[in-house]
């Protein structure tokens, strides 16, 4: 276990978010143990490697939790007793194990994370652990692309739009805005074995007879007087990127909350953001 050993990840953390990190590690051995039974030593081995540099990146997230506040601190403390939870927190470090890819590993530990601030029957706790399965049976391609399907159909500031920028100048804003979330897509390809896959892992609906019109989707909802010009973002060298991977297929593909949950932790570490799950919670 060495260099990363939890002896070590614990006292660096120290506080409750410590005491969390050694007791979920203590349960996380045990799942191990009983998953890779049959496995041969030096795979278990490379298991126990991986998802110890999973709950690295947990602890670091569940430690600035803990900074939050004593409501957050108690969240952190009772977590474990929640089955619920418990049962999410198997799956990711199931999962963290069968890959050393760390924005597979950042991906898990901040889904579990935010997990912990949601309620038990929410529609972000019920999405969790079907996201979580996805997660180790794709690749960064296919997770990219849930991550420009979802900003582009579902993710927008909040509140959208700004109440602080004047309608002459919302549709240059909102290009910018736009520019900023997609130009890290600028090598993304894809492919309908892509599509297939997605949909076979439940995190997209794949429809190649339907279409949908990207300059509809970009546009405001219907009655609003602010208005957005499409064509001018379509010209720019990310505008025309963009319009290409739409017309390749994602034109066809409809994420479901198992590929936005992906897809917006997706976008998020591609672009340095973090995004609210706004309605996630209840």
């Amino acid at each position: 276990m060495e260099p990363l050993s939890i002896i070590a990840i614990s006292a660096a953390i120290g506080g409750v978010a410590g005491k969390f990190v050694d007791r979920a590690w203590e349960l996380g051995e045990k799942w191990l143990s009983n998953y890779f039974k049959d496995h041969a030593p030096k795979a278990r081995e490379e298991a126990e490697r991986n998802s110890l540099d999973f709950v690295n990146q947990l602890a670091e997230r569940v430690k600035t939790l803990e900074e939050q506040g004593e409501q957050h601190k108690k969240l952190i403390k009772d977590s474990l007793n929640h089955p619920d939870f418990s049962v999410l927190l198997q799956k990711a470090i199931v999962s963290s194990a069968q890959t050393d890819d760390k924005q597979k590993h950042e991906l898990l530990a901040r889904l579990v994370s935010d997990r912990l601030t949601k309620e038990p029957e929410s529609l972000f706790a019920l999405s969790s652990q079907l996201a979580c399965d996805a997660v180790a049976r794709l690749n960064v391609r296919q997770m990219k692309i849930l991550g420009i399907l979802t900003t582009l159909m579902f993710v927008r500031p909040h509140p959208f739009p700004p109440p602080q920028i004047p309608k002459e100048i919302f549709s240059v804003w909102f290009q910018r805005w736009l520019i900023e979330r997609l130009h890290v897509y600028q090598d993304l390809t894809v492919t309908s074995m892509d599509f297939l896959h997605l949909e076979s892992l439940s995190c997209v609906k794949w429809d190649p007879i339907v279409s949908r019109d990207l300059n509809k989707v970009l546009t405001l909802p219907e009655g609003s007087d602010i208005t957005f010009d499409y064509k001018a973002f379509s010209a720019t060298e990310v505008g025309k990127k963009v319009e290409e991977l739409w017309k390749s297929g994602l034109k066809h593909a409809l994420p479901t909350t198992i590929g936005q949950v992906i897809g917006i932790y997706a976008s998020d570490m591609l672009t340095n953001n973090t995004t609210s799950f706004n309605g996630w919670g209840e």
